[in-house]
């Protein structure tokens, strides 16, 4: 019997999770599409290329989402089985409240699997091709990451950049450009660029020069290029902590601590990662007391308001304590576990006190 009733409450928390998860997707997006119209027009970014960028921001809007939407379905489906008295024949039937509550962190751990496949399966890749393609098309230029480097194209001129230190600040450039057959007429090669004053600045520079009367080759100690490359775009492939898995997470913070530059935005970043599955536990243990702590009735709005209010209340403080930590130089691990710390121990408090 105990069995038959984990898979019950198991299944319909599921489904009301996947059904709110449904519900808050689908409107993130619609405000989400409703502010890249005021983009729409732009270069060539058009409602097709809305759509496709708000396809692949989809894995990253579910994986913010899951914890909220775990919360609400365990709010709506055990408020549903309190008013229709299901729990208190649970009990009566010998169903102890620590078998239904694990029968409800079951679901948590379902969904912890989830979110880190999301995490660092799905997202990071999706998450940048949607940057990318929002901004080449905006500013009509052709922009791909490969090993050899980012390669970008702008009308019959090609350009690949080696290291890219900042978006204004780019080391070892090739720039190729093509004749309308294909032929190339001319390249040139810039030990550093950097963007100031709208224009960029190049230094140490060997050009070539293809013609009908030959090949000629020069070097400049300067020059100036308006239209090189717009440093939006290589804000894409700048390396973003929530565009990275926890092990590229891992291996840049590496990497920055090896050269002794600052790392602790990624560390606040990496810490954030490891706890976000626990959250989605933490969040089905407070939805526990406003349920089975409460002889009530109460609608399903009041506790859909209830899981609203709540998750928004996390989110705030969350992105609170991860501001004030990097701004104040305060522990990134610290400011990144109290949130979550907060919530569990307020669950666990609160779970007590029903006995």
């Amino acid at each position: 019997m105990t069995g038959v009733l984990n898979r019950y409450i198991l299944v319909e928390v599921l489904k009301s999770t996947a059904l709110a998860a449904l519900f808050l997707v689908s409107l993130v997006l619609l405000i989400t599409f409703a502010d890249e119209l005021d983009d729409m027009g732009e270069g060539r970014y058009g409602l097709v290329e809305i759509l496709k960028y708000l396809m692949l921001i989809t894995p990253r809007t579910v994986y913010e989402l899951i914890p909220a939407a775990a919360l609400l379905g365990a709010l709506i489906t055990l408020g549903s089985m309190a008013n229709f008295h299901e729990l208190t024949a649970m009990r009566a039937a010998g169903i102890s409240r620590w078998r239904i509550i694990f029968s409800v962190l079951q679901v948590g751990f379902l969904l912890m699997l989830l979110s880190i496949f999301i995490s660092e399966v799905i997202a990071p890749s999706s998450e940048q091709a949607a940057q990318m393609l929002k901004l080449t098309a905006k500013k009509e230029q052709i922009a791909l990451k490969t090993k050899y480097g980012f390669w970008a194209r702008d009308g019959d001129t090609y350009l690949n950049i080696r290291e890219i230190n900042t978006s204004s600040e780019l080391t070892d450039i090739n720039i190729y450009e093509m004749t309308a057959d294909n032929k190339l007429k001319y390249s040139a090669y810039a030990e550093e660029a950097v963007f100031l004053g709208g224009t960029w600045h190049l230094k140490n520079i060997q050009q070539t020069i293809i013609d009908e009367t030959g090949v000629s080759v020069s070097e400049l100690a300067e020059a100036e290029m308006d239209t090189l490359l717009d440093p939006d775009i290589l804000e894409v492939v700048i390396v973003k902590p929530e565009r990275l898995s926890i092990a590229g997470l891992i291996h840049y913070i590496s990497f920055l601590q090896d050269n002794g530059q600052d790392a602790e935005k990624y560390i606040l970043a990496v810490t954030s990662k490891i706890i976000r599955p626990f959250v989605i536990l933490a969040m089905l243990l407070i939805s526990i007391p406003f349920v089975l702590g409460s002889n009530r009735v109460q609608s399903t709005g009041s506790r859909i308001l209830t899981g609203v209010l709540i998750g928004t209340g996390f989110t705030l403080v969350e992105r609170l304590f991860g501001g004030v930590g990097v701004a104040y130089g305060l522990n990134p691990v610290l400011s990144a576990a109290l949130p979550f710390i907060l919530v569990l121990s307020v669950s666990i408090v609160l779970i007590r006190r029903m006995d």
